[in-house]
């Protein structure tokens, strides 16, 4: 494509270090940005007039990159004048004609061998520096064909170079180049030139960081091969490299130099098992779990009835790495820049881009329940799928919320060597306005006040956390290693972070402390982690009625770190959940918790109007004996309690609502009230008052998350302000119980399992039945279709408490061939209920 139609799709920006300004920043500036371009162009031109180039017989040539149509637009005339549109495009020409010139023929390399020395064969030895690289289990570098070198920033990897004689030290100049992007550049990290020569020092890969540079050095040689060894500095762009071998020739006293393009690229990813690394993990025995492992867990329900579900993070799979590197590309206005070296950088930019909301990015979140058009989100069972799909047809996929917008930021920074986790937070306020409170505003009859409650509180809420050492917060706080370690990134879109759709990374530690002012967003994940609940009675300025300090950010979760699949939870943490609650807060209720809090919300909107009003009642909903489940009638409990030291006349009213997860109201009707006779209750008397909330009432009223909203509002006689408090409520879904074969299975063995489901509703059918599954496995018969890496079977309908069982051919998949787990899981959904979900696990011998 022509230069000059590229520069029409849109303003060039300069993709150098941050800070430095290279001319090419604003179109104010429009002469000397043109006068840039211009100069790259002449400098590309000289560069290539320089260098005569030869490829090896097995060459493939380097991918085509998906080029983005999405955010370029036309660039004025004033920018580029005729003029210089007639040289831009006369210079494309050159340079055209000056790139086939520069190749060499066959007869012509056949000569040069008589003259210089010519490279013949360059082995990457693909498998071992994979594995010393903890770069293995990635499918292109173990398929018989073709394989890729994917190698780790920070250590050091090998090369064999064959020449037609052996290389001597006094009559051979030889030098490794690696360039990444179009337009190469030492100053903006993406070119390293590295002279070989024999007992060099390897100072480049010694002292701090920040000294450490590329380099080479010669590990071996025997006839007419070299070893070598090549390094990459720990701060490298991560990217797909090109790499050539550069020989040179003197003739008539000039220098003539000859390149050898490398047989493909060379992947260089973050690396966390270098000490060198912002992304280091000292245990790097957890690495297992937050690089190596495909298997993942899904947290959701509430705190008080906490479900699972598996997922496939399938970071290994065929296509994930390169559409994650092209994921990365993409964010960064598919340019390449020293931003992408910086995993601080790189987990920002990952949560704006797989959202599509400002860059038509990887997923489209909804959260109407219309989703008749895509993929309904509690369908879907991996990331591999979407990212496939996305790659497959450049537009957002849909639909995604939360714990998938979260499991799949997860494969791709795993896959881009970011240590990385999905995280639930149960209870969860999405503060709008900064207040560091989440704020709900009722009139004099406790209705909700719609055009100021903006706030919500979500059964639970799915965000990632990654790794990354901070030494730059180090030296703006003067306090070594604080904030380094885990740091929470979320890519839903919520509210907007330098005006778009992006949040974190900001250090956990930060949130903990109430030190709002440290990161990236840390103001807003400290309300949705800490916020005291606070209901005010609507006026100028608003009064406080009720205010919770417990009852937010309740049972942080992720899966355990063992490496592997770890099951469903069932109630006991062992080896399936790890409680991170003490990484964002102090415990509930200690005088560090609420100094913190006091601190943070001194910053906020409304700090200064948070002082407690006590009615004289206190009332509080009591938690249920076990899980609700759909189908049965549930009994709420209210207590109310005079704390005062006289007699108090109360009315109660219990109301319970239909909402979404995320704390909104569906509709108008409710799923139970009730408002209670007067009572007199005398100094420190309890009264327990009950609802029955109706089971058919649950499902016909509810969506697919059955979560309802409990509110308790007693009105006390002699006071002006009513008693409040609420509480969320979430019906659980039965399960799908799996069985498979006893013992281990061959890796090409076809195997039966067999499915058990029930159907919960004692009145009703379930229709429009569908079986789902997907994981590291094929079915291989009883007639699944496969969509999207998904095999799906129509079933029909359930009737009223009828058990149904079905038994199903599977094959596991021959990738990835390093692992020997593989997983299976399922969903069954239906026209009435939410999905119910199974997993089984599979060994292979």
């Amino acid at each position: 494509m022509s230069i000059y139609r590229e520069l029409r799709r849109g303003p060039v920006t300069a993709v150098g270090r941050p800070g430095r300004n290279y001319g090419l920043s604003t179109p104010s500036n429009s002469r000397r940005r043109t006068d840039t371009i211009l100069g790259r162009l002449r400098l590309r031109r000289e560069n290539m007039r320089s260098r005569r180039c030869y490829s090896l017989p097995n060459r493939r040539r380097p991918r085509p990159r998906p080029e983005s149509r999405d955010r370029r637009r036309e660039v004025s005339s004033e920018i580029v004048n005729d003029t210089d549109k007639e040289e831009i495009e006369e210079l494309e020409k050159e340079l055209e004609e000056e790139k086939e010139n520069s190749r060499i023929d066959e007869a012509t390399l056949a000569r040069l061998k008589e003259e210089c020395l010519v490279v013949e064969d360059i082995e990457l030895h693909v498998k071992e520096n994979a594995e010393k690289h903890h770069a293995d289990l990635f499918e292109c570098t173990d398929r018989d064909n073709d394989p890729q070198l994917v190698v780790r920033r920070g250590q050091e990897f090998k090369l064999t170079l064959t020449f037609q004689r052996p290389w001597s030290s006094k009559d051979d100049d030889m030098y490794l180049v690696f360039t990444l992007g179009d337009e190469p550049n030492t100053r903006k990290g993406t070119y390293a030139e590295m002279k070989l020569e024999e007992g060099k020092d390897t100072s480049y890969m010694t002292g701090d960081t920040e000294s450490k540079e590329w380099g080479a050095r010669i590990l071996s040689q025997s006839d007419n091969t070299l070893t070598v060894g090549v390094y990459s500095p720990p701060d490298a762009i991560i990217g797909e490299w090109e790499y050539a071998v550069r020989t040179v020739k003197v003739k008539g006293g000039k220098d003539e130099n000859y390149e050898c393009e490398g047989s493909e690229e060379v992947i260089i990813l973050l690396n966390p098992w270098c000490q060198d690394d912002q992304v280091y993990m000292k245990e790097t025995g957890d690495l297992k779990e937050y690089i190596s492992n495909e298997i993942g867990l899904v947290f959701s329900g509430s705190y008080r009835n906490i479900e699972t579900k598996p997922w496939d993070y399938g970071q290994f799979q065929p296509g994930v790495l390169e559409a994650s590197l092209h994921i990365l590309r993409k964010a960064n206005g598919n340019k390449i820049s020293s931003n992408m070296g910086d995993p601080v950088y790189i987990s920002r930019a990952l949560s704006k881009i797989l959202n599509n909301c400002d860059d038509n990015g990887v997923l489209m979140g909804r959260w109407d329940g219309n989703y008749g058009d895509g993929t309904k989100p509690l369908s879907w069972r991996g990331s591999a799928p979407i990212i496939k799909q996305y790659m497959k047809t450049g537009q957002p996929v849909k639909y995604g919320q939360c714990w998938v917008f979260s499991h799949l930021l997860t494969t791709v920074a795993r896959a881009l060597g970011l240590p990385c986790r999905s995280v639930t937070n149960f209870s969860s306020a999405h503060d709008t306005d900064l207040s560091m409170t989440s704020d709900k505003y009722v009139d004099d009859d406790g209705n909700d006040v719609p055009q100021k409650n903006n706030d919500s509180v979500w059964n639970f809420h799915v965000w990632n956390e990654v790794w990354i050492l901070r030494p730059d917060l180090d030296k703006r706080t003067r306090l070594t290693g604080k904030y380094g370690g885990w740091h929470a990134v979320d890519a839903t879109p919520q509210e907007r972070s330098d005006s778009v759709f992006q949040c974190g990374p900001s250090p956990l530690a930060a949130v903990k402390e109430g030190d709002v002012h440290i990161g990236y967003d840390t103001k807003f994940v400290f309300g949705e982690v800490n916020a005291d609940v606070c209901t005010w009675k609507d006026g100028n300025p608003p009064k406080l009625i009720s205010r919770s300090s417990n009852r937010i950010g309740q049972k942080i979760s992720t899966k355990f770190p063992n490496g592997g699949s770890c099951g469903y939870y069932r109630g006991s943490d062992k080896g399936v959940r790890l409680d991170v609650t003490d990484l964002y807060k102090y415990p509930e209720g200690s005088a560090s918790e609420r100094e913190v809090v006091e601190k943070a919300t001194s910053r906020g909107k409304l700090g200064h109007l948070l002082d407690d009003n006590k009615s004289g009642v206190e009332i509080s909903i009591y938690d249920f004996d076990k899980q609700p489940r759909v189908g049965e009638d549930i009994i709420v409990k209210v207590k109310v309690k005079n704390t005062s030291s006289e007699k108090r006349s109360v009315r109660l009213r219990t109301t319970v609502q239909a909402t979404n997860y995320w704390g909104g109201l569906i509709g108008n009707k409710k799923v139970a009230t009730k408002l209670y006779s007067q009572d007199f209750l005398g100094q420190g008397l309890i009264k327990v008052y009950e609802l029955t909330v109706d089971g058919d009432d649950i499902v016909r009223l509810c969506d697919d998350s059955l979560s309802m909203k409990i509110g308790a509002i007693c009105k006390v006689q002699g006071f002006t302000e009513p008693a409040f408090e609420s509480s969320e409520l979430v019906v659980k879904t039965p399960g799908i119980k799996c069985t498979g074969p006893e013992g281990k299975v061959g890796a090409d063995e076809e195997f039966e399992v067999e499915v058990t489901l029930k159907n919960p509703l004692p009145k009703k059918s379930l229709t429009g039945c569908k079986l789902e599954i997907a994981g590291s496995i094929e079915v291989t018969g009883g007639g699944f279709q496969e969509k999207h890496g998904i095999f799906i079977k129509h079933i029909g309908e359930i009737k009223r408490g009828d058990l149904k069982a079905f038994k199903i051919k599977i094959k596991p998949t021959t990738l990835p061939r390093k692992s020997k787990d593989r997983e299976l899981n399922l969903g069954m959904a239906s026209n009435e209920l939410p999905d119910f979900v199974g997993n089984l696990h599979i060994e292979l011998k």
